[in-house]
């Protein structure tokens, strides 16, 4: 699942690649810029079930909830303030500006409980997603607590539910909110795509998602999901998602296939398969994968303007920028993973709370592989 993690992010890197070297600000009729906006928003959607998923896997009872609130502050913060203000600065250094409902909004991680676009997209424009897993790391503890309650037997019926109401949000937002103005030219208005892609409470489904499909892995369910299930529905659920109206296109169609492409990772992990997402360097690349995510469209806007200004440039040009954005991306994550969330996570962030009496568990080996319990 760790190699998985680089995989998605850099589906958003390259969507998000597109979009700034290529796209011409004209949505209709553009096929590609379709497929981008879509990939990106599905990769976003499976960091979401994944970290629901994860949380719950390594969950241990007697786990305080201070304790807990500690490490993820500890894990995503730093880096979220460094890319902050990384971030002002350019945006200054640029000509730009950055009114204080915009700015510290965005520092505090709340500005994804707003509607309003320069609000929610201000100073980092992807740390809006930071806002909805800040959010969701809030109500974990009881989240968790909620779900251990549920009978095994019963478990399979709430997954199902969960993923419905995340296919019907689609229906709720349009009769909740008006169909004008139009986003841009997105063919949906600005509060229905911001309560179906960016409203916290809204995203918090595909989180609790991930929490109940952890819980029936670790009750012996759903571990027979391979990934031969779950590549052939993300095979049929993309073409789907570029068809389909565009509110259901950002979480409803690919919620199901997401989340079997999880199982089958869990599985795999579990069963100690072979995988080339599995290799060291896809490890790696996984574990740098949250910081990639945090640089990379400040490297994308920021320093492909001193390569083409104007956006003059040809096909060739824009193809050998995207390379060589995404080396200085990488290289970027490297430092920020090295010198900033691996050595500020391991000092604030301590280790899980054991409960007292508790002795250590030792690992099981299943598949050949080290499998913590």
């Amino acid at each position: 699942m760790t190699g998985l993690r680089f995989v998605a992010a850099f589906a958003v890197f390259a969507s998000h690649t597109y979009l700034a070297l290529w796209f011409d600000g004209d949505w209709e009729g553009d096929t590609p810029a379709t497929v981008a906006l879509i990939t990106a928003r599905s990769g976003v959607g499976f960091f979401f079930v994944l970290s629901g998923f994860v949380l719950a896997w390594s969950a241990r009872p007697g786990d305080r909830a201070r304790a807990f609130w500690r490490r993820r502050a500890a894990k995503i913060y730093p880096t979220h303030a460094v890319t902050w203000f990384a971030a002002m600065v350019l945006i200054h250094w640029t000509g730009g500006q950055v009114a204080a409902r915009q700015a510290v909004p965005n520092l505090l991680l709340v500005q994804s409980w707003s509607p309003v676009f320069d609000v929610y997209d201000s100073v980092n424009g992807v740390s809006w997603s930071l806002s909805c897993e800040a959010f969701f790391y809030l109500c974990f503890p009881l989240l968790i607590h909620l779900v251990r309650r549920i009978p095994a037997t019963r478990l399979w019926s709430w997954a199902a539910g969960t993923a419905l109401a995340v296919i019907l949000l689609p229906l709720v937002a349009t009769a909740a909110f008006a169909p004008e103005p139009h986003f841009f030219t997105l063919p949906v208005s600005l509060h229905r795509y911001w309560f179906v892609y960016t409203f916290p409470l809204t995203r918090l489904l595909e989180f609790v998602l991930g929490i109940l499909l952890a819980r029936a892995v670790l009750e012996g369910r759903g571990r027979a999901v391979r990934f031969r299930h779950a590549l052939p529905a993300l095979a049929v659920g993309y073409p789907l998602a570029v068809q389909v109206p565009f509110l259901y296109a950002i979480a409803a169609v690919l919620v199901v296939p997401m989340s079997l492409l999880i199982l089958a990772a869990a599985g795999a992990d579990i069963r100690g398969s072979r995988s080339p997402v599995r290799h060291p360097l896809m490890v790696w690349l996984g574990n740098i994968s949250f910081a990639l995510y945090m640089v990379h469209f400040l490297v994308l806007q920021y320093v492909y303007r001193l390569i083409d200004e104007n956006h003059t440039a040809g096909n060739g040009v824009r193809a050998g920028s995207a390379v060589l954005l995404f080396a200085l991306s990488l290289l970027a994550s490297w430092a920020m993973y090295t010198f900033v969330e691996r050595p500020l996570t391991r000092r604030w962030g301590g280790p899980p709370s054991t409960p007292r009496g508790t002795p250590p568990a030792a690992p099981r080996r299943t598949g050949g592989a080290a499998v913590a319990p």
